[in-house]
Parts: C-alpha cells; structure tokens; sequence
C-alpha cells in the first residue's frame, strides 16, 4: 500500500565540526520522524573551518566526515551526499532571489558569517532540493516523537491553512507541567495549534520553498561593516585597515563580515504578516545541545534512548537548549535505581 503523505525532502547540513556526534544523532533523527522522505540528502560543507567552529571539541578531518557520510550511505538511511557548489555564478543567483541583486553583490565574498556558520548553504539546500517542501535539520538536534504522532504532516496542514506561516518546526523543548516556555525570544500563542513567533530558528524547520521565497528580500545585516580600505587595491589594503582601525576604532575583517541567516531572517519576519510557527502540541519536541564537549558525547546514547521514550528530568521542561548538568543527575539516579534492582535480583 503506497503512502500518500506529502512529498518532503530531509536535507542535513554536516561539517567537519559534526564528525563526534553524527553517526549517533543522524540516525537518531531519521528514526524518530518515521517520514517517507522522498529524499534523504547530507549536505556538506567543505570550506575550511572559520570563526569560532575552529575551536569546537574533537573538531574531525575532511576524511573523517566524508567516511562518516559514506558510512550512513552504506547502511542504507541516507541516499547521497551533495557538497555545497560554491560557483560565484550560483551564490549571486541564490542570494539575488532572497536578499535581492543590491545586496547579493555585496554578498558575494560572504558565504559563511561572522561566527564561521553557513549563510549561503542554507539557502542552497532548499534550492537544491526535489520536493516543493524542505525539512532542515542541523546535525547536532536531538527530538522526540510518539509513535502515533506525525509532526510533519501535522505541520504541513497547518501550513496550508495558515498562509502566514512561512516557516513550522515541534515545539522546542519538552513539555513544562504548567505549560510554560522558556525561550529567550517573546512569542504569542495561536489558538490554531502553534506559537507565533517572529524570531527565525535556523536549527530546524519544515518549509514551502515557494512560501518561503516569498520573504524576499531579506535584509542584508552586518556585524562588522566592510572598512573603506576595502576600496584599495590588494596590495594596501593590509597596512590601511591597520591605520584605519586605529584611527576609527573599527573593528572586523577589512572585507566585513555579515550577520547570521537567523537575525536576518528575523528581521524580516518583524517587518512582515509572515510568523514562524512552532507546533504546541506535546508530541514531539526538540532539545538543541548547546555544548558538544566530552561530557556531552560520553551521555549522548544514554540522551538519545531518554529522548526517544520521552524521558527528561524536570528541569529541562519548556528549555530548548540542552541543560547537561540535569541529564546527568538523571542518568546517575537511574543507574543507581538499575544497579539495585540487579542486586535485589541477585539475592
């Protein structure tokens, strides 16, 4: 019997920075949205690593991440990879049709922000995608859903009644006892079945490649602005952004360096009819790791196998990001609570 739920492509962006964690949180993933997605594609980023994503715990090599991709092609949950096209030709297309030609010019050498995440790919995923709707996830996110639950086509019937909702996504968070929500941006509920907000979460999101295209244009926002060195032929702009540094007190690269995808995106959302819309339904949710050092990769499968039966500790109820330190006190109670009942039998 064939399925007849809507066409989604899963696009999951992958760096090098994802190498530690992504054999265990990728198919985590795939097996908790039980979605018949017309494509399961790992993007891959292949620039050198810039920003702060250099100084990421247990950062792997391009080796590294490309056999980790080959080992989820060879286990039969991914069906390709697609390394992110970095055609000058293909970045001033793409960023023309969400930022506009003005700005997608001044764009051009500007890819990844000031932090050293992706801008430029993000948008190259949903362009590349095969189906009209795109699902992203970054590799890191962690998410439940019960077994009778589909997220995804809840939220795409909610997209298709709701024209503002330019971008969906489960709650974030597990569910509080009293319904609370502990985000750091202000949202409204809807009485229709989600929150509003107006702030963009680039870590996942459900949307309509022609809805979304429709946020156009985004405005370009900068971190640091470009200095008026950059004007200058190579060979001075060095010993001129110095000076001009100083003088001026400026700081940043001399070419600038762009904002993220997210504020940028939000900004629109604050201009425009269009919301971001997260499910509030109790069904499925997820948990960003905020942290990916030693102490998160050694609780990682124990997280993962919580997360999938939907268990949290207290503390962690109407967070998103994840709060380790209550994890842990919860996994030690329970090894205790395991190691006595095995005593108990033993005797």
């Amino acid at each position: 019997m064939s399925d007849l739920r809507t066409p989604v492509s899963l696009w999951i962006l992958v760096a090098r920075t994802d190498v530690p964690y992504m054999l265990q949180t990728i198919p985590h993933l795939l097996k908790v949205c039980n979605y018949p997605f017309v494509e399961i594609v790992l993007a891959m980023d292949t620039v050198p690593l810039t920003g702060d994503k250099r100084y990421r715990y247990n950062t792997g090599s391009q080796e590294q991440l490309e056999q980790a991709c080959q080992n989820l092609i060879d286990q039969g949950m991914v069906n390709r990879i697609a390394k992110i096209d970095y055609n000058r030709d293909l970045i001033k297309r793409i960023y023309s049709k969400y930022f506009g030609a003005e700005s997608a010019q001044q764009m051009l050498n500007h890819t990844h922000n000031w932090k050293g995440s992706t801008v430029y790919a993000s948008l190259y995923c949903i362009e590349e995608a095969a189906s009209e709707y795109y699902l992203h996830f970054d590799a890191d996110m962690l998410l439940h859903q019960d077994q009778d639950y589909d997220w995804i086509s809840n939220a795409i019937k909610l997209m298709e009644s709701v024209p503002t909702i330019a971008t969906i996504r489960p709650r974030c968070g597990p569910p509080h006892p009293e319904g609370k929500q502990f985000q750091p941006h202000p949202f409204i509920l809807d009485n229709r079945g989600f929150f509003s907000h107006n702030f963009f979460s680039m870590r996942a999101y459900l949307v309509n490649k022609k809805r979304f295209a429709e946020l156009s244009p985004i405005p370009l926002l900068w971190k640091f602005k470009p200095l008026l060195s950059s004007h200058l032929p190579k060979p001075l702009q060095t010993l001129a952004g110095k000076i001009e540094r100083k003088l001026f007190n400026k700081k940043g690269p001399i070419q600038g360096a762009i904002e993220s995808f997210e504020p940028m995106t939000s900004e629109k959302l604050s201009n425009s009819d269009f919301v971001r819309a997260d499910l509030t339904s109790a069904q499925a949710w997820t948990i960003h790791p905020p942290k990916h050092g030693p102490k998160f990769i050694e609780a990682l499968p124990q997280l993962i196998q919580l997360i999938e039966k939907g268990e949290y500790p207290l503390e962690q109820a109407g967070h998103y990001d994840l709060i380790l330190e209550t994890w842990q006190q919860l996994l030690e109670t329970k090894n205790l609570m395991d190691f006595g009942s095995s005593m108990s039998y033993d005797s």
